[in-house]
């Protein structure tokens, strides 16, 4: 399997059945995919293992979106928390927390996952890998709606269109947890922030800045 085609079976599955029956090849493409295989999260907020729920993240994602990088971002999204688990309890019971995972996630992904893929000579231009870094360390941003955190990625080099697609990578995160209240209320926030609301707060962040 190439790294186009991985992407274009992440683009097109609609079951994660799709994509794990080709688990081997995908391991021996990115092997530290290996290590969210069985991670039990215990978390009191997941009900699958890492493993399932990047694929549960990566059929969430629409089929349309303009980016093969975002796809790749959700299935490797969360690789960093086996590195970050912290042990707590909730109600007596076992409840881990990963904090740091985006920021780990990203640094395997661009000192680990990237390097290897390039060695094999797999193809991703640096816009691509820009890219594919953003959505991994951004991808757990807790947003509000307004112009406040549009500014922030802007600030950060990522265009409209790069949050919004971000935006929607958080959205087919979120629908990949338990839907407690507060995965409801990020989805909600995030989904607005996907769409035709963003490019009004960009319209209006661009009026105050011309004065």
């Amino acid at each position: 399997m190439t790294l186009r085609e991985l992407i274009e079976l992440l683009k097109q599955a609609t079951d994660i059945s799709e994509i794990d029956k080709h688990r081997d090849e995908i391991v021996a493409l990115i092997p530290k995919v290996e290590i969210m295989i069985d991670f039990d999260q215990q978390n009191y907020s997941h009900q699958y293992d890492l493993w399932g729920h990047s694929l549960h993240t990566v059929v969430e994602l629409p089929k349309d979106i303009n980016d093969d990088m975002v796809y790749l971002a959700a299935l490797i999204h969360d690789i960093g928390k086996p590195d970050c688990q912290i042990y707590d309890e909730r109600d007596g019971k076992v409840n881990m927390h990963y904090y740091g995972h985006p920021a780990r996630s990203a640094e395997i992904t661009e000192n680990e996952i990237i390097p290897n893929l390039l060695l094999r000579g797999e193809n991703l231009s640096k816009d691509e890998q820009r890219r594919l870094l953003y959505y991994i360390e951004h991808h757990d941003d807790r947003v509000k709606l307004g112009t406040e955190h549009l500014i922030i990625h802007l600030n950060l080099g990522a265009s409209i269109s790069e949050f919004q697609t971000l935006m929607k990578l958080q959205v087919a995160d979120a629908k990949a947890h338990i839907l407690i209240p507060f995965i409801q209320r990020r989805i909600e926030t995030c989904e607005r922030l996907s769409g035709k609301y963003a490019e009004e707060l960009y319209q209006e962040i661009q009026r105050l800045q011309q004065g």
